[in-house]
Formats: structure tokens, C-alpha cells, sequence
């Protein structure tokens, strides 16, 4: 047998004998981390839950919206890989945990639900955001009582499509999409009870099954080391990015949103309505007149309200303060969620997430090494069976 983890593909029940070893070597370059097996009444592998000590602690400096899905694993034994992410302050995939499921039932989803709940508690602030998975919603409800649910507008303009009749599918596609973002309609994103920001669809965990398709044939030690891996590698390039702007206030993706609208803003006819709010005035091009408040952050477009940064005419209305009223009394980033903080940023990939290393260096207790998990029943593919020719 090879000495290195990603070794291991041809051997799927050599990965079910040395789990408990992997995960043990992974707590242990990795502190605070939490992994958990579950097994079935015959000591057969059922369920494996990791979230990674860097991710969690990385999480508290960021937005608190988890989508969460799952893929299918096309191995001899099946189950699916599960991914709960958030996204960081500059809107890449934030990995938070990942797990191994029997299937997608109300139980293994229970199971999930709880595991990651001891180490990231329900709160009102959360929300989560899948598909309409109904024993994935059901779970989501026991077990976080006070977190929001919200269904992946993505998902939903798919059933709106296969609904459709007579008329083009990909124009009303779009058309639900498009509705389903507007700021003041009275079904869309306006009525949702927490701070979703940007999130309306769970693409940033769709893109997840492209990356590690492949790694889903593969068997069990492999799959979870390349997931590693790779999520290792994103702290790494991203904590280089961000000490390199690490005097900029704002994120990338905010910084150049506001830089692009500068120079509408400033042509902006602005007035104000009250000096103690910092409230103004503004009418657009169009000449629709809209009202933002610098002290309580908000606008009657709504934008600012549910994106936590300026829109343009409260990017409007700073300008017209900081130019007429008191150009050092106000920042720009004081504007914007905390959560779009460069320094939040980097906080949020402060800790190293390490790789398992060669096996030849792991040190696990005779105790641990003792400990075998016998595989699943493997699957039955349907299909014709093959007939032997003479």
C-alpha cells in the first residue's frame, strides 16, 4: 500500500478501515476541528460529518447566510456529499463544513443539521438557502429554531420553466429571476425577515459538485483529501490577496461597485430634508425621487437597506455631506456592513488550514488504529446485464 493519502483510489474499503486514523491526523494539524462518524446497529458506516477549525472560526467575520445541497457520490457504495458554505466579504465560497449521507432523507439531514449546530449555534441572524428540498427544510426547522429559510431562486425559476407551457421557457426563466430580485416588489426579496445580502440562489455551492465532480467516483480517503486540499489552497491564494490590500478599507467588490457609480452620483440633484438624520433628497435621471438617510444607513430604493452598502443615492447624498457639510466627519466603509471590512476579510482566512500529511509521519494511538469501519452495502446499479458471446 502507498505511503501518500490521494494513494488510496483503488482500495475503497482500505479508505473505511483507516478513517478514524485520517480523522484523527486531521484534528491534529488542524485545531478545533470537528469530524464525527455515525454507524448503522451492524457497525456498518452510515454518516461522516468535518468542519474544519480554520472555516469556523473564520465564519464569525462573515455574513451569516449557509447554502447547503448535496451531490451524488458514484463510487461502489454510493450516498452523498453534502457542502454547507458561506461566502466571504468579497464573495467568493467560504467553506463551512462537508458530510457524507446515506441518502437525502429526513434522518441523514437531521444528523447533518445537529452536527453542525455544535459548531455554529442557531441564531435569529442565520439564514439558510437550498432547494425546495422538503426533509431538508424540515431539518433545518428542528434544528434551528430561530435561523430563516430561504428557497434558491434558481431552483425556483427551474420549476417555473418546466411549468411553463406555449411560450418560451428561458424568457420566463429570466423574467422570474429578474422579478425575484426586485427590491419593492411585494413578493420578492422586500418581505424576507433577515439579512440575506446577495444571496438568492445556492449557485455558490452548485459550483462546488463541478469542482470536486470527479473526486465523487473516487473512494472515501481521497474524495475527503482532495476536498482538503483544495480548500486549503483557497485560504492560502486569498490570505496572499488580501495582506496586499490590506490598506484598503473596502473589499474589492464593494470598492469597485462605488467606484463605478461615482461619477452618476455626483451629478445627482440632491437636497436635504434633515440635518440631524443626514437625510437627502435625491432625484435620478429618470427624475424619480428617492430619500437616504446616512445615519440610518437606508434608502427608499431598498438597495442599500438589503445589499448593507451604499446605493447611489445614498452614495449620492455622502457626497454631497462630505463636500458641503463636513468632509472629515464621515467615511465611506462606515457606510457599508461590517462585513465588507477589508479587515474582516482577512480575519476570515487568519488561521492556516493544513493538508493530512504523508502517511509515513502519522502518529495515531494503537487505540484509534484498532478501530475498523465495515462498509456499506454496496449498490446495485440497474441496467441490462451483459450477455457473454461465443
Amino acid at each position: 500500500m502507498s505511503n501518500h493519502v490521494s494513494d488510496i483510489p483503488g482500495s475503497p474499503e482500505e479508505s473505511y478501515k483507516m478513517m478514524y486514523s485520517y480523522l484523527y491526523m486531521l484534528e491534529q494539524v488542524n485545531p478545533e476541528t470537528k469530524t464525527c462518524v455515525k454507524l448503522d446497529d451492524a457497525s456498518k458506516f452510515k454518516y461522516l460529518f468535518i468542519a474544519l477549525g480554520a472555516c469556523i472560526e473564520g465564519f464569525a467575520f462573515t455574513r451569516k447566510v449557509i447554502a447547503v445541497d448535496a451531490t451524488w457520490l458514484k463510487n461502489r457504495y454510493g450516498g452523498v456529499l453534502v457542502f454547507a458554505k458561506a461566502q466571504d466579504p468579497n464573495g467568493h465560497s467560504y467553506p463551512l463544513a462537508f458530510a457524507v449521507l446515506d441518502g437525502e432523507n429526513l434522518a441523514s439531514w437531521t444528523w447533518f443539521f445537529e452536527m453542525l449546530k455544535s459548531v455554529i449555534p442557531d441564531s435569529s441572524e442565520l439564514v439558510f438557502m437550498s432547494e425546495r428540498n422538503q426533509s431538508l427544510i424540515f431539518a433545518i426547522g428542528n434544528v434551528f429554531p430561530q435561523a430563516h429559510h430561504g428557497n434558491c431562486l434558481w431552483h425556483l425559476k427551474e420549476k417555473v420553466n418546466w411549468h411553463a407551457c406555449y411560450v418560451n421557457k428561458n424568457i420566463v426563466g429570466h423574467r422570474f429571476m429578474d422579478l425575484g430580485r426586485y427590491y419593492t416588489d411585494k413578493w420578492a426579496r422586500a418581505f424576507f425577515p433577515r439579512d440575506r445580502y446577495n444571496f438568492d440562489t445556492s449557485n455558490n455551492v452548485e459550483s462546488m459538485k463541478s469542482v470536486f465532480k470527479e473526486a465523487t467516483r473516487w473512494a472515501l480517503i481521497p474524495m475527503l483529501d482532495c476536498i482538503v486540499r483544495k480548500f486549503s489552497d483557497w485560504f492560502t491564494q486569498r490570505k496572499d490577496v488580501v495582506c496586499r490590500l490590506i490598506d484598503t478599507r473596502l473589499v474589492h467588490v464593494v470598492e469597485n461597485y462605488l467606484h463605478d457609480l461615482w461619477d452618476v452620483a455626483q451629478q445627482l440633484s440632491v437636497r436635504e430634508l434633515n440635518s440631524y438624520e443626514l437625510k437627502y433628497e435625491i432625484t435620478d435621471i429618470a427624475e424619480k425621487v428617492f430619500w437616504a438617510s446616512l445615519v440610518g444607513k437606508s434608502c427608499t430604493c431598498k438597495v442599500w437597506d438589503y445589499e448593507k452598502f451604499p446605493c447611489l443615492h445614498g452614495l449620492t447624498a455622502y457626497i454631497y455631506f462630505t463636500t458641503n457639510v463636513d468632509g472629515s466627519r464621515l467615511n465611506i466603509h462606515e457606510l457599508c456592513s461590517k462585513y465588507y471590512w477589508t479587515k474582516l476579510w482577512a480575519l476570515a482566512y487568519d488561521m492556516t488550514l493544513y493538508v493530512v500529511p504523508d502517511m509515513s509521519y502519522w502518529k495515531v494511538p494503537d487505540q484509534i488504529k484498532e478501530v475498523k469501519i465495515i462498509p456499506p452495502d454496496r449498490i446495485t446499479r440497474k441496467g441490462r446485464k451483459r450477455v457473454k458471446t461465443t
